[in-house]
């Protein structure tokens, strides 16, 4: 009897655990691009909406500790439960020119959100792969800001990006610059606490520059039931890459493909050869689209078990 009590006793640890682990918002998109092309998605794991009026977005630039309004902007808005929203840098001005080129049409599409604006007042995203990124909350009771999740180390520079090697400052492969990182599945709360360093393979995955179809969701094991033993639901992602294509394209899936159906713009079925190329926390497939004409097509991805996701490809 008291073997089965202390059974039941762990279980219901285990569910309170991960009831805690998913109850504030966290980045679960990181965009380091080319220019301009920077943007941080925000994930809100909790069965609520959150009012984003008491939080915001720090950046610490070039290894500062030192909070300044500068590198700072207030965030307003709602996240919807099991939602996300997009942050990304607000150069659509299409007129500019050299440091001030706008952000690109596909990555400007994604967007819920524009901030930094104006130079003089706001540089919080304008990060460039050496500066550390938070999401800060208000406490009423206390009144001050306290991060809720930190991307790097605050007071760290490293030279050029964060990397895969110890001692993360630069060895190995480099991150947090020139790279699209989504957070792992398995990941279910945000860094509160200043880490004592900063290894970005823990909870990131690594995708190439400009890779933006993987913004504005985001699959987390914060979707399962009350039950420590219930299965998460199976939630498909698909990311295109590049996209335009000219001949091959990269699909990242959150699933195995058993088939591809490629539809062009009058509903017919077109051919398309693939490889799959790679596994990592996403399958990953290569295609071969030199022979498609000019045009938009529909690709449809289908796995096992019913898993399926589509995804647009421009050639």
């Amino acid at each position: 009897m008291k073997k089965t009590i202390g059974i039941f006793c762990i279980a219901l640890m285990g569910v309170f655990q991960a009831k805690a682990q998913c109850n504030e918002i966290f980045i679960s998109e990181y965009v380091e691009g080319s220019r301009n092309n920077k943007a941080l998605e925000i994930y809100n794991p909790t069965s609520t909406a959150i009012d984003l009026s008491k939080y915001r977005v720090t950046r610490w630039q070039n290894g500062s500790a030192a909070w300044t309004a500068q590198m700072s902007d207030l965030l307003s808005g709602t996240i919807q439960p099991k939602d996300v929203m997009v942050l990304v840098i607000d150069r659509r001005d299409t007129t500019q020119t050299g440091q001030d080129t706008p952000v690109v049409l596909p990555l400007r599409l994604k967007a819920d959100l524009f901030l930094s604006k104006d130079y003089n007042t706001s540089y919080s995203m304008s990060f460039n792969g050496d500066d550390a990124m938070s999401i800060d909350k208000y406490n009423d009771a206390t009144a001050k800001w306290v991060p809720v999740d930190i991307f790097g180390k605050i007071g760290e520079r490293p030279s050029p990006a964060w990397s895969d090697k110890p001692p993360y400052t630069g060895t190995g492969t480099w991150y947090s610059m020139d790279k699209t990182l989504i957070r792992k599945d398995s990941v279910m709360t945000g860094v509160a606490k200043n880490p004592l360093e900063f290894n970005p393979k823990l909870e990131w995955v690594l995708y190439p520059r400009d890779m933006f179809d993987s913004l504005g969701f985001h699959r987390c094991m914060c979707t399962q039931g009350p039950s420590a033993s219930t299965k998460a639901p199976f939630i498909s992602q698909v990311a295109l890459y590049p996209n335009p294509a000219i001949t091959s394209a990269t699909v990242f899936l959150s699933f195995e493909m058993e088939r591809l159906v490629c539809l062009n713009a009058a509903g017919q079925v077109v051919s398309v050869k693939y490889d799959h190329v790679g596994m990592d926390d996403m399958s990953q497939y290569s295609l071969d689209v030199a022979h498609l004409s000019a045009g938009v097509y529909t690709l449809e991805f289908i796995g096992q078990n019913g898993a399926k996701a589509s995804a647009k490809l421009i050639k």
